[in-house]
């Protein structure tokens, strides 16, 4: 492994800090306008904001940790097969779209491998907080251009990207959607597109929980089912459905045009009942839009 950044990375990066242009020291990249050092990690450049929460960060490493080792349990077969459709047909919308030649940024990439057709014909920089779960997409996976870094400032120089991909990250950072939906619109090229998907607090089977309930009632709620459940996969408190209709406002006051929901069919995280439910409710193309477990949003760059 190597600590040097290949260039075609290289030429898309900027500092988190001031935004300034990065070049090579002996073990690390350096600012040439604010002089900060950043570790890199076998090519993989750590780029972290001043002032980053070390806890959310040690909170992210744990889920981290069980994503790359502990496969999540579904609630039942039906419910894991939901998941794995959803991912199918998030990433076939993307290819479908996206075309070939250009420059994309996944960002919260996680261990997700949808991406990596997407690579064969295009430029793609897989982005995530955690450096471990980059590592596994570079050895495991063959991910070429990774970097570590945290989403609401963005490592990335102004309009880098012909696309932006995003799926299930922005609600482990629900107060910061402003300052998230600026750096997505900040390093989009013109006409650049916004692929965006994420837990809805609108979904069928649980607005009742995140939409008419106290927010901090939400979570309390939450915590203690998981923990009497024993959950793995218990959510970090600051975790919380994102609302389809607030994003795609703030999408349009941050720069985006052409802002649409997109229909999903699948619905993760139920059982038998709750899909046959949503089956029959999806008949109406509006709550394939606004009402499923995720929702989807198609956006471009003004």
């Amino acid at each position: 492994m190597t600590s040097i950044v290949e260039q075609k990375l290289l030429d898309l990066l900027a500092c988190p800090r001031c935004g300034g242009e990065l070049g090579h020291g002996k073990y690390s990249l350096n600012c040439f306008s604010c002089g900060t050092s950043y570790e890199v990690r076998g090519g993989i450049p750590v780029l972290m904001p001043e002032g980053i929460d070390i806890e959310h960060l040690a909170e992210e490493e744990k889920l981290g940790e069980i994503m790359t080792d502990e496969p999540a349990s579904a609630k039942d077969t039906r419910s894991e097969e939901q998941w794995e459709l959803s991912k199918i047909e998030y990433w076939d919308f993307v290819r479908e779209r996206v075309g070939t030649g250009k420059t994309i940024a996944n960002i919260g990439c996680g261990v997700d491998t949808g991406f990596l057709e997407l690579a064969a014909d295009n430029t793609v920089v897989a982005f995530d907080l955690m450096c471990p779960l980059l590592e596994k997409l570079r050895d495991g996976h063959g991910s070429a251009l990774n970097v570590a870094g945290a989403v609401h400032a963005l490592p990335f120089r102004n309009a880098a990207f012909d696309a932006i991909c995003c799926i299930d990250l922005i609600h482990h950072e629900p107060d910061r959607l402003a300052a998230i939906f600026a750096s997505f619109a900040r390093i989009l090229r013109p006409d650049g597109i916004l692929f965006l998907e994420d837990i809805n607090a609108w979904g069928l089977l649980q607005f009742w929980k995140s939409k008419m309930m106290p927010r901090r009632l939400h979570g309390a709620l939450r915590d203690g089912w998981h923990r009497m459940k024993r959950s793995k996969h218990r959510p970090a408190p600051y975790e919380f459905p994102t609302d389809v209709f607030k994003s795609m406002q703030m999408l349009s006051k941050s720069g985006f045009e052409d802002v649409e929901a997109v229909p999903l069919k699948s619905y993760p995280n139920t059982g038998k009942a709750g899909l046959a439910l949503y089956g029959k409710m999806s008949a109406a193309e509006r709550v394939r839009r606004y009402h499923n477990f995720h929702y989807m949003i198609y956006a471009r760059r003004a």
